[in-house]
C-alpha cells in the first residue's frame, strides 16, 4: 500500500542514489535489484519481504548489462518503489506477483528516462569543435548531469511508489489466488533463471550451483 509520507521521501532520496549509482556514480551495486529492494523494503519496514521481491527481479537482470549506449530496462529506481509499496501489504503470493509485474514495466519506463537524460546529456557537453574548455565549467556540467540522474531516480521511485501502492489499495486486477499465484511465480523464476545460464558456460555451471545451494540453505536456515 501508500506508505507514509516521511517514508516516501526516505524511498524518493534512495531511488536517487540507485539511479546514480546504476551508471553515472559509484557502481557500488546499490544498482542491482535484490541489493535496491531488500534495502527499501527495510525503509518501508519489511526487508525480508523487499529481499524476495528483490531475488525475482534480480532473476530477470542477470542478463542486462548497462554499458555503452545499450538500452536496457532499468531496475534499480523500480525495485525500490516495487518494494516500497509491496511493504504495507499483507505480503500474499498474489499481492506479490501483481508487483512483480508491474515492476517489470515500470523498468521500462525507467529505462526510456534513461534515453532521454542521455540527449540532454549531449546538449550539456561543449561543441566538438570547441579548441578550449574552461575546467570548472565543464565541472559544473558534469555535477549537473549527475545531479539530473540523480533527480530522475528520485522522481521514478517517487511515482513508482504511489502509483504500485494506488493499484494495490485499489485492486484495479484480478488476482490469482493461492496455489495458482505461486505456480506462477515459480514459472517466472525457472524461466529467468533458465534463460540467464547460457551467460555462466559449462566451465562456471557448478559455481552458480553451489551459489545457488547456498542460499537456498540460508533462505531455510533463516526461515
Amino acid at each position: 500500500m501508500i506508505p507514509e509520507p516521511g517514508t516516501i521521501l526516505l524511498l524518493a532520496l534512495f531511488g536517487g542514489v540507485v539511479a546514480v549509482d546504476g551508471t553515472s556514480l559509484g557502481q557500488f551495486m546499490l544498482s542491482r535489484p535484490v541489493v535496491a529492494a531488500t534495502l527499501a523494503g527495510w525503509i518501508a519496514g519489511s526487508p525480508e519481504h523487499g529481499a524476495l521481491l528483490g531475488l525475482f527481479l534480480e532473476a530477470f537482470h542477470l542478463t542486462v548489462l548497462p554499458v555503452g549506449a545499450a538500452r536496457y530496462p532499468e531496475g534499480g529506481p523500480a525495485a525500490v518503489a516495487a518494494a516500497g509499496a509491496y511493504a504495507g501489504t499483507s505480503h500474499s503470493y498474489s499481492a506479490l506477483l501483481v508487483v512483480l509485474i508491474f515492476a517489470l514495466v515500470w523498468e521500462r519506463v525507467a529505462g526510456a528516462s534513461i534515453e532521454r537524460v542521455r540527449h540532454l546529456n549531449v546538449r550539456l557537453c561543449p561543441p566538438p569543435g570547441a579548441t578550449s574548455v574552461d575546467p570548472d565549467r565543464l565541472e559544473r556540467l558534469h555535477l549537473l548531469a549527475v545531479g539530473l540522474d540523480f533527480v530522475r531516480g528520485a522522481a521514478l521511485a517517487t511515482a513508482g511508489t504511489l502509483l504500485f501502492g494506488w493499484i494495490l489499495h485499489e485492486g484495479f486486477f484480478l488476482l490469482p489466488q493461492g496455489t495458482v499465484a505461486r505456480l506462477a511465480l515459480g514459472a517466472v523464476l525457472a524461466g529467468s533463471i533458465g534463460a540467464a545460464i547460457r551467460l555462466f558456460g559449462k566451465v562456471r555451471l557448478p559455481l552458480l550451483a553451489a551459489g545457488a545451494a547456498t542460499g537456498v540453505l540460508a533462505l531455510v536456515l533463516l526461515g
